[in-house]
């Protein structure tokens, strides 16, 4: 295949708190890895790297319009002109096949939902070892993200971005947490994994289930 005409370009948010987790998470032997949501490919790539011998499946819409359309106020911080401007300049998908180039044997791009992708994978047989979640940052969307990661794949190690920075980001993590009996370990209020991880940056704890009401209040609505 042709190495696609848009330029290199690096942008995202892969910080030293996703190291540190991957380094404790990601077996040396790494084989195969799934990652939710990719944007140019900073983390990708750094998990191609990581990972010499694991193959990579990275699944995103790439869809510019998408991210205009549906998902500002994640990029809220960066003001709408600068965002139009980026993507404008640096599609989504073009770039990111651009930056993955010297990878593009190992990493594997689908471009469609997530859950489709995990589905997909499932199918035919891919068993991730570890799954990196950072998709959609919306409460529903992150539930469903999880939940198809932990029905599909019981056996991988999630990891997920975001965690001190969106509150529905933080509250389906920990509502996941305890409905499927899982420790979560924050990585200075950012980066979390369903791992039981001892770091001086992080906390490591088991969300209680939600309090149902009493019979006593469910009583007390029908005065």
């Amino acid at each position: 295949s042709r190495r696609p005409r848009a330029p290199r370009y690096r942008h995202g948010w892969f910080l030293p708190t996703h190291e540190r987790v991957f380094e404790k998470v990601l077996p040396k032997d790494a084989t195969c890895v799934l990652e939710l949501g990719s944007w140019y490919g900073s983390s990708t790539e750094w998990l191609a790297e990581r990972c010499p011998n694991a193959t990579i499946y990275a699944v995103d819409l790439w869809e510019d319009g998408f991210i205009l359309k549906e998902q500002r106020d994640h990029y809220s911080t960066m003001g709408e002109s600068k965002l139009e401007g980026m993507l404008r300049r640096h599609p989504l998908y073009d770039t990111f096949l651009a930056n993955l180039w010297d990878h593009r044997d190992r990493v594997v791009p689908l471009k469609m939902q997530t859950v489709a992708g995990v589905e997909l994978l499932k199918k035919h047989g891919v068993k991730p070892q570890v799954i990196y979640i950072d998709a959609d940052h919306h409460y529903e969307a992150v539930k469903k993200d999880i939940a198809a990661c932990l029905d599909n794949f019981p056996d991988a190690i999630c990891v997920g971005d975001d965690y001190g920075h969106y509150d529905d980001v933080r509250n389906a993590v920990n509502e996941s947490a305890a409905k499927y009996d899982k420790t979560v370990h924050v990585d200075q209020n950012h980066c979390w994994t369903y791992a039981p991880l001892a770091t001086i940056t992080g906390r490591t704890f088991k969300p209680k289930p939600k309090a149902t009401d009493s019979f006593a209040s469910l009583l007390a609505g029908y005065k």
